[in-house]
């Protein structure tokens, strides 16, 4: 069975979506692009074989559509992952769910009205080698329950543009999903710090920032934020737990040494960190579609969760105070 993919979005992430849809993914095609820059959609449709629409609602209501990517704009995923749910066509939106809590919230309750799981959350890190390997060290076998979790996530510029609020909604976003399913707990309180910024920051905005959580059951989670490092692209994660200590750096680069250096490259990038994560995503979704099992990774209330504590971490950035974090009841649907 191949599933035939819509793809809402052809900027960086969605064509390499769409790429990885129509040549590197197991039982998957694309048959039907969509973005608002008509040219480029065409130009990828002429590439991997597909049809540009002009519309979003267009390709989500298209009988050559059995399943849809939301790759698009943050603003536009309520609104686009809503039609989907209308359509009754299975979805992989990518992060955040939305930036704004009420739209969240009203696909959060447009599925559970629905009764069904239809989308996934295109939170990669889930399914990243690293960070599998990660948790794999936690437990009374390798370095006890995790204590304090530091995490660094560093761009070399940039891409949008610099906007402190969209540091969290957009990008510290991962660290929020990814850190909740580290140590499988709730956060209890954010606070965010800010001091000296970089040289590329322009007035009135914080770069780096420095985000500083606790858990419900007492786990301390630090998030260095920094979006204009001029470094490249760089995540690290490091655990320290009750009989041990393991630190996830760059693993899918290699370190070398020679003549009294020791280093390695750092991409421009995320896709040069977390390609692979990105295709194993994709893999993973194809193949629950395809033989109807639940769908892996996360699911809108972790999307929902993750628009909560990044709007919390808001409050603490424009209030420099500890704000408290308090989740509604999980819905059965997502027990």
């Amino acid at each position: 069975m191949t599933i035939r993919v819509g793809v809402i979005g052809t900027g960086n992430i969605g064509t390499s979506h769409a790429r990885d849809l129509a040549t590197r993914v197991a039982g998957s095609t694309v048959t039907v692009l969509y973005d608002f820059d008509a040219a480029r959609s065409g130009a990828l449709a002429a590439e991997i074989g597909a049809i540009a629409v002009p519309t979003y609602e267009e390709l989500i209501t298209s009988d050559l559509v059995d399943a849809v990517l939301i790759a698009s704009p943050d603003q536009f995923h309520a609104e686009q992952a809503l039609a989907c749910l209308a359509a009754g066509k299975p979805t992989l939106c990518e992060k955040p769910l939305a930036p704004v809590e009420a739209d969240a919230k009203a696909v959060l309750d447009a599925e559970v009205a629905l009764g069904r799981r239809l989308i996934m959350m295109g939170f990669m890190r889930r399914f990243d080698p690293g960070y599998l390997e990660l948790k794999g060290q936690f437990g009374p076998d390798g370095i006890g329950d995790p204590l304090i979790v530091r995490n660094s996530h560093r761009n070399e510029i940039a891409p949008y543009g610099l906007d402190s609020a969209l540091s969290l909604t957009n990008a510290a976003i991962h660290e929020i999903d990814i850190n909740r399913w580290l140590v499988d707990d709730e956060y209890e309180w954010v606070q965010v710090l800010t001091g000296r910024s970089g040289p590329l920051t322009p007035a009135g905005e914080h770069d780096p920032l420095f985000v500083l959580m606790q858990t419900t059951s007492g786990t301390i989670i630090e998030i260095e934020m920094f979006v204009q490092s001029q470094l490249g692209y760089e995540v690290t994660c490091h655990v320290t737990g009750g009989l041990g200590v393991s630190e996830m750096g760059d693993g899918s680069f290699v370190t070398t040494a020679r003549a009294r250096h020791r280093g390695h490259g750092l991409p421009a990038q995320w896709l040069g960190r977390f390609q692979e994560a990105y295709r194993l995503q994709l893999q993973g979704w194809i193949t629950a579609l395809a033989t109807d099992e639940p769908m892996p990774g996360a699911s809108v209330w972790d999307g929902y969760v993750g628009t909560i504590v990044a709007n919390r971490a808001g409050q603490a950035l424009r209030s420099g105070e500890r704000v408290p974090i308090t989740l509604p009841p999980r819905p059965a649907l997502y027990a």
